[in-house]
């Protein structure tokens, strides 16, 4: 307590003492009995006063003591127990959890990962694929300004994800390599490189980097098998020196449809992992392109941005022209996009309305939107001379087609002129409007449907900026350009909107899970969750094999299959109780993607361990990273002080008692005919 206050504490008793004294003693010639107990009561009402006005207080201090944090992600991959590493894994886990001083020096956090980053629950070994750049990523994302070791164990083999010898971490990396890093003979097939779709009799590249570990000149066949037929065949030299080769080739399909090719490179005679040997690839083919023309009369990044992210599926091409370019052949495209129009897109509008052709409208601060509303009768905009800034947030309700999970939060706002949206016709919203940080429920992106014509409208321009946001949030433009993808479907479809719509892979792996998703439409084409969607899957003999419902979550109905052999299947999803059926085939491999490794691979992590000012270790040497870590003076422990001021006094309980004092003294006063 500060000696003002105590100084405050006595001054308030005194005086106190003196206005009791005064009021029932000093001042009154009478000096009984009942006078004295007055002024006491009196006295300790005003001293609780005073004491309630100074409210007093002590201060504490609290110690806090803060560890740095020490992460310790473990690989959960089948290439662990591939290696028989899984118990060494184990061991090392138990033996950091386990070790006193370790603890006692740093809070210690374990996670497990394969395709994704977890809290560590039980190690099972099973994931069919390794991102090791995964855990710096999200720990980058969870502690951006603390130091914080990282004890990376794993095997080193990586099969998703950027390359882990250019992660960006801050903190030291200490990879613990299990495994035997001793270079065994074998000769792999590394990476394949095909586009996912291509043309019926168009010349499709393929690319195949096939690797040779050994000490010997040997000279193997390359093939390439389609139908159980070959179509590409090759003699291919390796040699001490040579021991990467890239083949680039061609390869023609005759049939539309998933066509599933198995490249092959010859075993050595006595190699001992022959599961790396092929890899097999499917194709999408499609009989046709669709022609996509995107019109303009300014120059602006949005056009060049839907370019990139429409034609990153080739099946789409997009050509952008000029309103001015007097040779337009709208009828030559299955959508038009339209991008600011003004009174020069009078011709266009017309010929859109009157051939009811598919098309997407996109605004912004050069629109002309007196001529867009008389253009087209579907919306009108009433607008100011004020513009306004829209960040967009996405409607999980939509359900006219499947849209990816983007994280629009973080995405930059478009801008238009301000103004009032009203439409017309019936339409749905993809993407609703926020005005700071408030949503309002109008849209931004709609999609809407009129007389066997399909449309939609996006409010603002600047949308180059997401596919930026996008990429620098995932390292990957994949995600935004699914979600523009999804939305060009459905606009260049010139079917109606189909009300069964099924999401599933062409190719599994044996170890996967095989994860499939649906949507279901009702007569208005809204998503309808009350009906029941099943998936029936055959052989190839048409023997039913599995009969699975599908479960609903949030605006899509999802399933996931499991011991299933490898082999080709057949497919057909239908709806309880209604004609919608919708059929495929899908194949599971045998190939565990995780087995191709013979290794462990220390490289990349011993690039990234020094670009970190970590160190690399390996097996039998648990204790030696235990004790750099102990030793490495720069993981301190932290003392945080802080001051507290704790009140001495509960003011409710002692304004109570002031309350009873008083009380007590004015019916003693009436009492006895004091008042």
């Amino acid at each position: 307590m500060e000696t003002k206050v105590l100084i405050f504490i006595v001054l308030a008793f005194f005086v106190a003492v003196g206005i009791a004294g005064f009021q029932y003693i000093f001042k009154n010639k009478e000096r009984s009995q009942l006078n004295y107990w007055l002024s006491f009561l009196r006295f300790l009402a005003l001293f609780s006063i005073f004491i309630l006005l100074i409210n007093p207080s002590v201060k504490k201090r609290i110690i806090e003591t803060i560890k740095p944090k020490l992460l310790v992600a473990i690989d959960n991959s089948s290439s662990i127990k591939h290696q028989s590493q899984s118990e060494n894994v184990l061991n090392f886990v138990e033996l950091l959890k386990n070790n006193t001083a370790l603890n006692d020096k740093f809070e210690v956090d374990f996670y497990q990962f394969g395709t994704q980053l977890n809290t560590l629950d039980s190690l099972s070994f099973k994931e069919s694929k390794t991102n090791l750049q995964l855990p710096f990523k999200e720990f980058s994302k969870l502690y951006k300004d603390e130091t914080n070791p990282i004890v990376i164990i794993t095997d080193g083999n990586q099969t998703l994800g950027n390359n882990v010898a250019f992660a960006n971490y801050k903190s030291p990396v200490y990879p613990f390599i299990v495994g035997d890093t001793t270079i065994v003979e074998d000769i792999f097939i590394n990476q394949l490189n095909v586009n996912q779709f291509t043309y019926i009799n168009n010349n499709l590249p393929v690319e195949v980097f096939i690797n040779y570990n050994g000490d010997k000149s040997v000279t193997k066949t390359f093939k390439v098998y389609h139908n159980n037929k070959v179509v590409y065949n090759k003699q291919i030299e390796f040699s001490t020196t040579k021991k990467v080769h890239t083949e680039s080739f061609f390869i023609t399909s005759k049939q539309s449809g998933n066509q599933y090719y198995t490249a092959v490179i010859e075993p050595l005679v006595n190699e001992k992992n022959k599961e790396n040997n092929s890899k097999i690839f499917s194709v999408n083919v499609i009989e046709d392109q669709t022609k996509i023309l995107l019109l303009t009369s300014i120059t602006h990044p949005d056009l060049g941005m839907l370019k990139k992210a429409i034609e990153s599926n080739k099946q789409r091409s997009v050509t952008i022209l000029n309103i001015d370019n007097k040779n337009l052949k709208l009828i030559d495209y299955q959508l038009i996009i339209i991008y600011q129009p003004n009174n020069k897109f009078n011709a266009v509008f017309k010929e859109v309305v009157d051939k009811k052709l598919n098309h997407f409208i996109i605004t912004g601060l050069s629109t002309d939107w007196n001529f867009l509303n008389s253009a087209q009768k579907i919306f009108s905009k009433t607008v100011t001379n004020q513009s306004e800034k829209y960040s967009p947030v996405l409607n999980k309700e939509y359900a006219i087609f499947q849209t990816n999970e983007i994280d629009f939060n973080s995405f930059a706002p478009l801008e238009d002129l301000f103004g009032e949206v009203n439409f017309s016709s019936t339409y749905n919203t993809l993407l609703y409007q926020k005005i700071g940080t408030i949503t309002l429920q109008k849209p931004l992106l709609a999609t809407y449907e009129v007389a066997n014509q399909k449309g939609a409208i996006l409010f603002g321009e600047n949308s180059w900026q997401w596919r930026m946001n996008n990429f620098k949030e995932n390292r990957s433009f994949e995600q935004f350009d699914g979600f523009i993808a999804n939305l060009i479907q459905y606009l260049s479809s010139t079917q109606l909107n189909k009300r069964l719509n099924v999401v599933i892979e062409p190719m599994y792996y044996t170890n996967e899970t095989i994860s499939i998703s649906a949507s279901y439409l009702d007569k208005n084409l809204n998503f309808d969750d009350r009906s029941k969607l099943w998936i029936t899957v055959f052989n190839n003999n048409k023997t039913i094999l599995k009969k699975v419902p599908f479960a609903l979550e949030f605006n899509s109905f999802n399933l996931e299959l499991s011991d299933l052999k490898a082999g080709d299947y057949n497919y057909t999803v239908s709806v309880e109780n209604q004609k919608e059926t919708v059929s495929g085939i899908f194949k599971v491999l045998p190939f565990d993607v995780e087995q191709q490794f013979s290794n462990s691979n220390p490289q990349d992590l011993k690039i990234l361990a020094q670009n970190t000012n970590g160190t690399i270790f390996y097996n039998n040497q648990e204790n030696k990273l235990i004790q750099q870590l102990l030793l490495n003076d720069s993981y301190k422990i932290i003392q945080k002080s802080t001051i507290e001021k704790t009140p001495l006094i509960e003011w409710k309980w002692l304004l109570a008692f002031i309350v009873i004092l008083l009380t007590i003294e004015w019916f003693m006063r009436k009492y006895y005919g004091k008042i």
